[in-house]
């Protein structure tokens, strides 16, 4: 017998069985995009909010008026929160659904799920997406039975009492239930609706060549098997004998910097012309087509949104190029965001060596109470070959291939054992062959928990209080 493979057993069986599914799926986005529609409405979700703050102050005024007429107003505020707490739950439930059933299709005889990394997590922040939605509505639910009771019950007893505190209770809890939900990352629409949910994990330090790894690396499971063959397609139709990965490198740069203005679309149609074939350019604007030059552009918003500091290296790089009259002869440019949400950061480091030099050179990343607190990174020489299509354009695209061409760009995961809201410092130094500094920075972050300052000193507090009652009943 065989054993389990993610390799599909027979290619008609499992044709038949892929468009079966896709078929369910297609049935399942519709429902989605409904349900998802409705519950992105701008009304729907001010009035979410605003009922999430109405509750407790409700009841809190019901609480300190006995007024039989304000807890009326509550119950009715509760009921009307159970029904516009329920499209997004079904909402949640539809993409939960929708997103395994996606990764669960085979691509070529793979499986999405045994074949690309990321699938787990993106499926666990679904279903706790779904969790959330029933815990707001199940708190929902108890607490307009809740106020019912009180309703009918005179307001001075001791039961109305104890009910009016549980209430409140549910109303605090739907409140931050509500403030996590509504910021939460939920299924897309579109081409690529798992995009969004997707958090890079695995991706090479040496980015080469930058924007392919960095939009690959961004892409999700579903989206990256659709890359692949789309990559293998579009390489029949790359000129100069050049590779796939090399061509459309250069098409991104094109299309980044025609998103900044630095180019206008006549000169990224000639860049285009010159590394594909007229077919492969044409197919580039068709709508049908999986990775057309909208959907690039799309997946490159998409990356400088989660990798801005890579974006803002170039950018000093390339205004500090042009301010020089002759070339330096060795660059070091880093960039670490300000703030290291959950004791994690992304460093982008740029080191290009002397325009003379041949050899390798060296990269080390110090990093107090790192983990690890010392990185070593051996770099090749610099290929200065000239890459079809990046040369003969306008000054300012000839400067922005030849930065990033005659340079290595790091992207480096940074953690640190301890969180709180406290400073670290980073040192990266440039070493020649000879392990001579050449080149150093110091640069500097603040660890942050996610919360936010405030939250996250109400929440060390009542950690300590609930510390200190624990030791004095031991005691």
């Amino acid at each position: 017998m065989d054993l389990p493979t993610p390799y599909a057993e027979s290619e008609e069986e499992q044709s038949s069985i892929s468009s079966a599914m896709e078929r369910r799926i297609l049935s399942r986005d519709k429902w989605r995009g409904r349900w998802t529609n409705l519950t992105t409405n701008p009304a729907l979700r001010f009035t979410r909010y605003s009922l999430a703050f109405a509750l407790p102050a409700s009841i809190i005024a019901a609480s300190a008026f006995l007024d039989s007429a304000i807890l009326n107003i509550s119950r009715i505020m509760w009921l009307a929160s159970i029904i516009l707490f329920i499209p997004p739950l079904i909402a949640s439930s539809y993409a939960r659904m929708a997103a395994k059933d996606r990764l669960e299709l085979r691509r070529q005889g793979f499986s999405l799920r045994e074949s690309y990394v990321g699938v787990d997590r993106i499926l666990n922040q679904l279903e706790e997406n779904k969790l959330r939605e029933r815990t707001r509505v199940s708190a929902a639910i108890v607490g307009f039975i809740l106020a019912s009771t009180v309703s009918s019950t005179p307001l001075q007893t001791d039961l109305s009492l104890t009910l009016l505190s549980l209430t409140a209770i549910l109303s605090i809890v739907i409140l931050f239930a509500t403030l996590s939900i509504e910021k939460q990352k939920s299924m897309d629409t579109g081409k690529t609706p798992l995009l969004k949910l997707h958090t890079p994990s695995l991706h090479d330090t040496l980015a080469e060549p930058l924007l392919v790894d960095l939009v690959y690396a961004h892409l999700d499971p579903e989206t990256s098997s659709r890359w692949n063959i789309w990559m293998e397609k579009i390489s029949k139709g790359v000129r100069r004998q050049q590779q796939s990965e090399d061509a459309i490198e250069t098409v991104l740069r094109a299309i980044y910097l025609s998103m900044i203005g630095a180019i206008d679309n006549n000169e990224k149609d000639r860049i285009c012309a010159e590394v594909l074939n007229t077919r492969s350019v044409e197919r580039l604007r068709e709508k049908q087509e999986p990775f057309n030059f909208e959907q690039l552009q799309t997946l490159l918003t998409h990356v400088i949104e989660r990798k801005p500091g890579l974006f803002r290296l170039l950018s000093r790089t390339i205004q500090r190029a042009s301010r020089l009259r002759k070339s330096e002869t060795w660059v070091l440019d880093a960039d670490l965001p300000p703030r290291a949400m959950h004791g994690e950061s992304d460093l982008f480091v740029l080191a290009s060596p002397d325009q003379n030099s041949s050899k390798p050179f060296e990269i080390d990343i110090i990093t107090v109470e790192g983990e690890p607190e010392i990185q070593i990174i051996r770099l090749p020489p610099i290929d200065r070959s000239v890459r079809p299509g990046r040369t003969g354009g306008t000054e300012g695209w000839n400067r922005f291939n030849a930065i990033i061409d005659n340079s290595h760009i790091l992207w480096i995961g940074m953690a640190w054992n301890k969180s709180g809201h406290e400073g670290r410092s980073v040192q990266v130094n440039l070493l020649t062959e000879n392990e001579t500094t050449v080149k150093s920075l110091v640069l500097w972050t603040i660890m942050e928990d996610g919360d936010g300052f405030i939250f996250s000193t109400i929440r060390n507090a009542i950690k300590e209080v609930y510390s200190m009652i624990t030791r004095t009943i031991i005691r």
